[in-house]
């Protein structure tokens, strides 16, 4: 049998989404279930069912599968449409499968969890 010495196991690293909203330390933990839509081309939507995980008054962080790209405008909506607002993508961290999107919304949310 052979023995290891100085064995170190790889620290848990901080996911996209985490590592994204570290830059925004006023992000505060948030599970709301929406869908993201978006216009690609002529006549073409995308959308995506996701889960905002953190927030401020103006921005959401979610995971995404989506092509979205800086500055891509898009639409969130939750299932009882008491949400319903467009946002801008202001940040993009590549995860694995996904990409963390930090977005800010276009103008002020009615029925917004978090007031400013």
């Amino acid at each position: 049998m052979r023995w290891t010495s100085n064995l170190t196991l790889p620290s848990e690293s901080p996911t996209a989404l985490q590592s994204l909203a570290e830059l925004f330390p006023s992000a505060t933990p948030l599970r709301i279930p929406v869908v993201v839509s978006m216009a690609r081309g002529t006549g073409h939507f995308l959308e995506e069912s996701t889960v905002i995980e953190m927030g401020t008054s103006m921005m959401v962080f979610f995971e995404s599968r989506l092509p979205l790209e800086m500055s891509d405008k898009f639409h969130l909506e939750n299932s009882d449409r008491s949400l319903g607002a467009d946002a801008v993508v202001v940040a993009i961290r590549d995860g694995v499968g996904h990409r963390a999107i930090a977005a800010r919304f276009v103008s002020e949310v009615r029925n917004w969890i978090i007031q400013g």
